[in-house]
């Protein structure tokens, strides 16, 4: 395994992770340093434990039986895995977009409103200003023509996502993961979060699993590749993908392999 020099104090610092689903190992001691406010792609072939790394992060797996975890994951050095951890608080700061569009089927005005009206994070006679922002944020605001009442599920996928986007910022999360946020996505679609991605990474510390090396190539700043449960290389994107250490890497960007 290679890993790249980083620097100190991460946001997110992984130390000889291992994860199983029963007896099964999915992740083969992870050791993984992601900085504060860039964008960071995960790469590799389907079922190389990616996006199983990825739910490690703010603890989704916990929800599938018989899974384990060893191994520590620190979060602005707190181990997020500690046993004092509030679990929700955890999924609050740490965000997930998934691989589907997936909102409410509700109004676009409840999908945004309604993490924010749960925790108590902003006065009633605010709410309408806090979803505007961040609609706004997403660029939808302009596309529904500040109509909120339209439900969510009429809009398009990509405007579905860009909203499941939103509902996240909403909360005020400090990282942003997301499992492959643009493979239901047609192209104009894709491009449209991929600038979202760019713009708020200089607020968010975001984490994205991507089939598209492409696309990890546009938007991230290291990236890091995944095979068979193993963390292979993780570097800089652009040393990765045009001067990779290892031979596996190599065959893998190139798509000799994969």
């Amino acid at each position: 395994m290679t890993v790249a020099i980083t620097e100190p104090n991460p946001k997110i610092d992984v130390r000889h992770l291992n994860f199983f689903y029963d007896s099964v190992q999915a992740l083969l001691d992870i050791n993984l340093a992601i900085h504060d406010r860039e964008i960071t792609a995960f790469i590799g072939p389907s079922g190389c434990g990616k996006s199983t790394f990825l739910r490690c992060l703010n603890r989704m797996n916990d929800e599938i039986g018989g899974t384990r975890v060893e191994g520590t994951v620190l979060i602005d050095g707190a181990d997020i895995y500690a046993p004092d951890v509030d679990v929700a608080d955890l999924r609050k700061r740490v965000g997930l977009v998934f691989q589907k569009p997936n909102p409410f089927p509700q109004s676009v005005f409840n999908n945004v409103a309604m993490g924010p009206r749960s925790l108590g994070l902003v006065a009633p006679a605010d709410m309408e200003d806090l979803v505007e922002t961040y609609l706004r944020r997403v660029s939808l605001w302009d596309e529904i023509k500040g109509d909120t009442s339209i439900q969510a599920l009429s809009l398009a996928l990509g405007q579905q996502q860009r909203l499941c986007i939103a509902r996240t910022l909403a909360v005020a999360p400090e990282i942003i993961l997301m499992d492959e946020p643009c493979s239901a996505l047609d192209p104009i679609a894709t491009l449209r979060v991929e600038d979202l991605m760019k713009e708020l990474v200089a607020e968010y510390t975001i984490v994205i699993v991507t089939h598209n090396m492409q696309q990890a190539a546009r938007v991230s700043d290291r990236t890091a590749f995944f095979w068979l449960g193993e963390l292979v290389e993780y570097a800089a994107t652009t040393k990765l993908f045009t001067n990779p250490d290892e031979e596996r890497t190599e065959a893998y960007v190139t798509g000799r392999v994969g």
